[in-house]
Formats: structure tokens, C-alpha cells, sequence
């Protein structure tokens, strides 16, 4: 298009110069566009930002042609920095930063972007025709800005860029390559921004040669849709089969054909190993969930098995079932029969009466299910068991003395009912009876673990023969809040000593309105040194606090309707076009030993092929 103003309209052009008509075309182009293709209102405001950043790039560098090129410069480098993006977001754990990878994944991968810069393009270069002859009055005063004018040749530049940041995309590289890689580019310009000749040939052609330097030289490894590398070092998991990826409409993984013409998620096949390094994740957190049968124990028991013979980190197993006591005594580990031991829950270890008192209370509360009332009675009850054994509230140094039991507890709730003085507060307490006595009757006695012992090497607290969850649960619960004190006052922060083991968390560790002690314990593992790894076959009946804050999520195959919806959302990571859909199809159908894989390092899930060796003890 040609805007053909005349010699009589110069006046009129020192006010309002042809670029700005130029400008308000375009915009009415994008306007009509918007309303034809019923565009969402921030994707018109995205492209009429990028119509003007081009009208910008025109002025500046006195070029259509190097302004679209630029324009292909900047969408291409959105592409490639949304991998520090994502990499916040799963630091952070950002649901709005994901929507923004999302956001920059519709614009790079929309052929209407390209479409827009090409629009603009053929608008600007006839339109700069007629500016080149005539003059324009904002060209005249950018002209004699002399900090406007680039001091090195921008046509080099642009193009190095462009050739550099198209091969970023097409060959893979690991962050910390890519990182190194964007720090040269800075140097190069810097370089040759100093350069008295303008440009110097050397930097440019770094830019080019360094990152098919660092990919050539390694090894042939699994990429996902945003072509970052699985680490090679550490536990060997298995083999990856499939990542999820967006583009071409074909379900490789599943075999089966997608028939939507646009873009869609699909699962595109690979090869390569999967693994599992602690050290490099946002946490070292593990959840594995999956049906029965289909490889969550094995994988446990590898991952155990390897902590161990790897870095020497040793793992403490709560076993409801006595499913790992043959592993434990095959690698030299102590293994405990809960059933012969004892542990006293009211223990201080650090904390107040008051303190323990309603830690202890919100203990009983969620397992035995237990009202708020009930709950604050409770609270009561056991600092009054405290003041039965001369540990006072004010008065520390009787912190030091033997505490309460259960026991105890119960004969001060037997008192109560005893000298109630109404029907209505004999009942109250009547009510938190059956249960003191259940756990009065049971291991809940004066302590009898040597915590250090378990703590130095691989343990089991083998819980096959204890009476009923509520047991088990509490005694988990006791257990986890011993070790976590022990290994605050002898621990190094942020240094990885133990991991913790917890089959059948979704019977230990149910949902409820408060994060149970499981889900602190994880947010702060750093404090204490512990990394967990959570089993269950239930994930929506597990606290979701528990959940959220597993860095590393492996997923068996899961059948059952409610569970496979609510993991595959925390598989996809945001629900949008088919991808929650493929997530849980996949799913549905894996074959036992196949597990889908989320971490803090992969931008998408992974199918993994799980390599487990089964010997005589199951393993």
C-alpha cells in the first residue's frame, strides 16, 4: 500500500507523520481481524503490540526488511526464554506463570502471529517507499538523535540472531547450555559494539557454531516439547518411551489418530534413559501412586535400594503391610517389629506442654474424626495429664521431668466423668473415652526406640500385626515427629541425610481441613534434611498439601474414576485443549511397570518403561 499524500500535505506530515497513518491502518487491520475471528481481547492487544514494535524497528533501524526480521528475533526468543518461566513457575509453584508458558505457547505456535509480522511487513516496506522519497518528520528527529543510531552493523546482528535463536529451537540443549550459550551472545554484542569496525566476524559466528558445538558432543538424550535433556546422572529409573508434546495431531504412544487439523497434544515417542536425581529437583519430594499390582512397591524398593548404595542416604520405611522387610535385611538394615516396641506420643522432644498438647489433639482429631469441641476438650485433658506429672506451663525446668502416657490421660478423663456436675459434661467426656482407652491398651507407653539407630541405616517400622489404622497412623505420626526433632538438633540444613518412607499414605495420612504433620514436615524439609517419598493407590483420599508438594510425581496405571481425575489435572499441570485428556487416556491404559513422570526438571510428563529386577523376595 501506497500512501500517496502529495507535496501539498507537508505541513499537515509535521504534525502527524505518515508513519502514524501508517500506525492507525494497521490498527483498524487488527481491529477487523480481532472481530472476523472472534480473537480474544489480550491476543489483540499482543499482536497490535507487536504491529507497533515493528513500525518501531522500521523508524529506528530505517528498514522493513531487518525490522521483520527482528520482529521473528523476539518471538523466537519468547520460545526459548519460556523455560526460565517455567522453571520459576515450578519453584515457585505458580499456577498463573504456567498459563503464561500456556499464553506463549498460543502465540509461537499460532500461524496468525506470522501472518500479523508478513501483514506488517508488506504495509511498512511500500510504505517506507514513499517515506524514503518524501520525508517524514519523525524519521527527521529519530535521524538526529545520534544515541538512536546502532554503532554496530545491524544487518549482521539481526541476522546472527535470527540464525542462532531458529537453531536454539530446532537442536536441543540443557538449561545450564542454553544459559552459558545467552551469556555469549550478550559478550559477542558487547564485543562488537566496541569493535571500530563495527562488527567482528568471530563473535557472530560463535553464535552459530557454539550451540551445535554443545549438542554435537554429547550424547544422543531425551527431549521433551521444549527440548531440554533428561540428566544422565544419578538413579536410573527406566527407559522413556514416550513425552507428551504439542504439535502434530497423532497420538503416537496410543496409536491412535487424531483427526483435528489444528495443533494438538499428543504422546510422541523417544528413547533414552529416565533419571532420578535428587539433588537436582526444587525439592527431593517423591509421590508414586497407581493400582495395585502395578509397580509401586518394586519401584520403592529400587529407589531405596539405590539412595542407599548411591549416596549413602538411608531410608526409614513405615510398613503397614511388612512388604519391605525382606529388602531391608538383604541391604544390612534394622528392621523393627512395631508390635514389640513402644513410643510415647505426649514426649516433649522440644516442645512446650501447650505446644504438644494441641499437636497431639489435632493428631486424634483427624484420625479418629473427631469434632472441633471434642478437639479443644482434648487440648485441656492433656495439659491437665501434664500438671498430674509436675510438668508445669510456666515453669520450664519441669520440662525436664517423666511425662504423661496415654495412661495418664485416661485416668484424668476417668476423674472428669467421675466428678462431672451435669449429664451434659459427663457425656463430653465420655465421649473421648473409647478412644484413650483403645490407645492406653496399645504400644503407646514409655519410649523404647534408639532413634539414632534408625537414622544411621536402612529401617522398616514393620507394622503388619499392630491393631487397625488408628494404631498405625499415630504411631506414624509419633515416629516422624521424633525423627524430625532428632535430626533439627544434629541435622545440616539443606543437606539430605534421610528419606522417609510411607506405604498406604492415603490410610496414615487422609485429607482434611488442616495439612496434616506429613505435609509441614515436606514444606520444610530442608530444615530437617528428609526427603519423602509417598506410596498410594488413593491419591484423592491423601492430604493434598501432600501432594502439591511432591517435586517428582509417578503415576502406575490408575482405573478408578474420581482417583484418575484428580491426578491426571496434577499431571497435566493446567487443563487446556486435549492435554488433560491425553494425560488420562494414558493413563487408563498403561501396562503394569509403565509409569507417566512429572519433575521439576522436565517441562512435560514422560512415559517410563520402569526397570525393576524381581528376585526371590519380590523385588
Amino acid at each position: 500500500m501506497v500512501l500517496n499524500l502529495g507535496y501539498g500535505k507537508r505541513m499537515l506530515m509535521n504534525k502527524i507523520t505518515s508513519l502514524a497513518i501508517v500506525a492507525f491502518i494497521l490498527f483498524i487491520y487488527i481491529l477487523l481481524f480481532s472481530l472476523a475471528t472472534n480473537m480474544l481481547i489480550m491476543s489483540s492487544i499482543i499482536y497490535v503490540t507487536m504491529v507497533f514494535f515493528q513500525l518501531l524497528l522500521t523508524v529506528l533501524f530505517e528498514s522493513p526488511t531487518l525490522a521483520f526480521f527482528s520482529s521473528f528475533i523476539v518471538v523466537l526468543g519468547i520460545d526459548v526464554f519460556k523455560r526460565y518461566i517455567l522453571l520459576l513457575a515450578s519453584i515457585l509453584g505458580s499456577p498463573e506463570l504456567y498459563y503464561l508458558v500456556f499464553a506463549v505457547d498460543s502465540l509461537v505456535r499460532n500461524v496468525t502471529t506470522y501472518l500479523v509480522i508478513l501483514a506488517t511487513y508488506v504495509t511498512l516496506y511500500y510504505s517506507w517507499t514513499f517515506i524514503a522519497k518524501k520525508g517524514d518528520y519523525l524519521v527527521e528527529k529519530v535521524r538526529e538523535k545520534e544515541f538512536m543510531k546502532p554503532k554496530i552493523n545491524v544487518k549482521y546482528v539481526t541476522l546472527a540472531l535470527f540464525v542462532s535463536l531458529a537453531i536454539m529451537i530446532i537442536r536441543p540443549m540443557t538449561l545450564l547450555d542454553e544459559t552459558i550459550y545467552l551469556i555469549g551472545v550478550l559478550v559477542s554484542i558487547f564485543i562488537a559494539g566496541a569493535s571500530k569496525y563495527g562488527v567482528l566476524t568471530i563473535p557472530i559466528l560463535s553464535w552459530i557454531v557454539i550451540p551445535l558445538f554443545l549438542t554435537l558432543i554429547k550424547e544422543e538424550a531425551v527431549v521433551t516439547r521444549f527440548k531440554r535433556p533428561l540428566p544422565r546422572e544419578g538413579i536410573v529409573l527406566g527407559k522413556v518411551a514416550a513425552t507428551l508434546t504439542y504439535g502434530k495431531p497423532v497420538n503416537e504412544w496410543l496409536k491412535d489418530k487424531i483427526t483435528a487439523k489444528s495443533p494438538s497434544w499428543y504422546w510422541r515417542k523417544l528413547s533414552g534413559n529416565y533419571t532420578y536425581n535428587p539433588h537436582h529437583q526444587v525439592n527431593y519430594h517423591i509421590l508414586i501412586t497407581g493400582t495395585s499390582g502395578t509397580g509401586k512397591s518394586s519401584l520403592a524398593k529400587k529407589l531405596v535400594k539405590e539412595l542407599y548404595y548411591k549416596w549413602n542416604i538411608p531410608s526409614l520405611i513405615l510398613d503397614p503391610h511388612n512388604e519391605y522387610v525382606g529388602l531391608i535385611r538383604e541391604i544390612g538394615g534394622v528392621v523393627v517389629n512395631a508390635s514389640e516396641i513402644s513410643v510415647n506420643p505426649l514426649e516433649l522432644d522440644g516442645a512446650s506442654p501447650r505446644e504438644r498438647a494441641v499437636q497431639v489433639a489435632d493428631t486424634l482429631q483427624r484420625v479418629f474424626r473427631l469434632g472441633n469441641l471434642q478437639r479443644a476438650l482434648l487440648e485441656d485433658l492433656i495439659e491437665e495429664a501434664y500438671a498430674e506429672e509436675g510438668i508445669l506451663l510456666d515453669d520450664e525446668e519441669t520440662w525436664n521431668n517423666s511425662p504423661p502416657t496415654f495412661q495418664t490421660l485416661l485416668k484424668v478423663v476417668e476423674k472428669k466423668i467421675e466428678y462431672a456436675k451435669s449429664s451434659v459434661e459427663r457425656s463430653r467426656y465420655e465421649s473421648l473415652k473409647p478412644y484413650l482407652r483403645m490407645l492406653a491398651s496399645t504400644i503407646f507407653r514409655n519410649t523404647t526406640i534408639v532413634f539414632n539407630k534408625l537414622l544411621s541405616k536402612p529401617s522398616v517400622i514393620a507394622m503388619a500385626k499392630l491393631p487397625g489404622d488408628h494404631v498405625k497412623s499415630i504411631l506414624s505420626e509419633t515416629i516422624l515427629r521424633k525423627i524430625a526433632y532428632k535430626m533439627y538438633l544434629t541435622g545440616k540444613k539443606g543437606i539430605l541425610s534421610n528419606y522417609v518412607v510411607i506405604d498406604e499414605a492415603h490410610r496414615l495420612y487422609r485429607r482434611s481441613v488442616e495439612p496434616s504433620l506429613v505435609a509441614k514436615l515436606m514444606m520444610e524439609s530442608r530444615k530437617f534434611g528428609i526427603g519423602f517419598i509417598i506410596i498410594t493407590q488413593q491419591p484423592l483420599d491423601v492430604d493434598e498439601s501432600i501432594i502439591a508438594n511432591a517435586a517428582t510425581k509417578i503415576s502406575f496405571k490408575i482405573t478408578e474414576p474420581e482417583n484418575l481425575d484428580y491426578i491426571a489435572k496434577a499431571f497435566a499441570g493446567f487443563v487446556t485443549d486435549n492435554r488433560y485428556d491425553i494425560v488420562r487416556k494414558a493413563m487408563y491404559y498403561l501396562p503394569n511397570y509403565y509409569a507417566i513422570i512429572k519433575d521439576s526438571i522436565l517441562s512435560d510428563p514422560v512415559i517410563v518403561k520402569i526397570d525393576v529386577v524381581h528376585d526371590e523376595q519380590g523385588f
